[in-house]
């Protein structure tokens, strides 16, 4: 049986001292070593909560390292990421979560109430739900076994991720080609949304592909400003840039003014965006105050 690479494995092992992300909030940097060692920690915490391979485990999140983290220790366990979209409304969760019969959610904070709502209408189907109204009920949501945060506090009776330990001993799960690493869903727009699934293989060769039809190069610094809960924040630059080497620097969202301060500071050199993101950062009206002499590219 052919068995799937690791990509941030792999990367690790020839350049575990190179910088692989910045995280712009907090200024934050991390090495290719850095990062593996962080999705080796999250696979294995996974495994002692019994989420394994083939097992669906969906994330609720703004772009944050933690993001990174769950998608290539998905690669890891076997495991296949659910990326929930975080402007859809928990009714429209709710729909996503019983199609894709996760075993966990991992959500932030900043998404708690929706997490709230979605616990309380699950609740309600068992015959649990209480008087409080604050948060409203939804119903359709199937059961999540399992809910983990990404910061403290937890709401009640949910796992922080920061307590929870990793299993030992720690063996990487041998994935086939075609096994889903992830199960992206649709807008909707014409219907109800379809899971999308995507193979180790397609999202690999994506980024094989990528780099080398885009000309990338283990020099490239790129700003990521795209969701990672869409196709364009993983597909475009993570995997590609990671599958040459290359220095990503994670937005946790879209804001004009940083993104042009961002790339004059990190010197970054290759940008992927669409056509209203690219419209308003020209628009702004301090475009012209940004050294941008280090940019070799703007795709879209």
């Amino acid at each position: 049986m052919k068995i799937a690479g690791d990509l941030l494995g792999e990367r690790a092992r020839l350049t575990p001292d190179r910088t692989a992300l910045v995280y712009v909030p907090t200024g934050e940097r991390f090495t290719y070593g850095d990062l593996d060692a962080r999705a080796v920690r999250l696979a294995r915490i996974w495994r002692a909560l019994g989420v394994g391979k083939g097992d669906r485990f969906a994330i609720l999140a703004d772009s944050r390292v933690e993001y990174v983290d769950a998608f290539f220790a998905a690669a890891k366990a076997g495991v296949i990421l659910v990326p929930l979209g975080t402007r859809l409304t928990p009714r429209e969760l709710a729909g996503i979560l019983e199609d894709a019969q996760v075993s966990a959610l991992l959500y932030g904070a900043e998404h708690a109430e929706t997490v709230r709502a979605l616990e309380k209408g699950q609740q309600g189907q068992q015959g649990l739900q209480g008087p409080d109204s604050a948060v409203p009920a939804v119903s359709g949501v199937s059961v999540v076994p399992c809910w983990v945060s990404l910061d403290e506090p937890a709401l009640p009776g949910h796992a922080c991720l920061a307590d929870l330990a990793p299993a030992d001993p720690w063996q990487p799960e041998r994935c086939d080609p075609e096994d889903l690493w992830c199960l992206l869903y649709t807008s909707g727009t014409t219907g109800k949304p379809k899971g999308v699934m995507l193979p180790h293989r397609m999202i690999l060769w994506n980024g094989y592909n990528t780099a080398a039809s885009w000309q990338l190069r283990p020099d490239d610094v790129s700003p990521v400003f795209t969701p990672l809960y869409h196709a364009g924040g993983l597909s475009v630059f993570l995997v590609p840039l990671f599958t040459i080497g290359g220095t990503l620097v994670l937005h946790r969202g879209f804001d004009a003014a940083e993104v042009w301060r961002v790339i004059e500071e990190e010197r970054c050199t290759a940008v992927y965006g669409v056509p209203t993101m690219f419209i308003m950062a020209l628009e702004h009206p301090r475009f012209d105050e940004f050294d941008l002499w280090s940019l070799r590219r703007m795709l879209g």
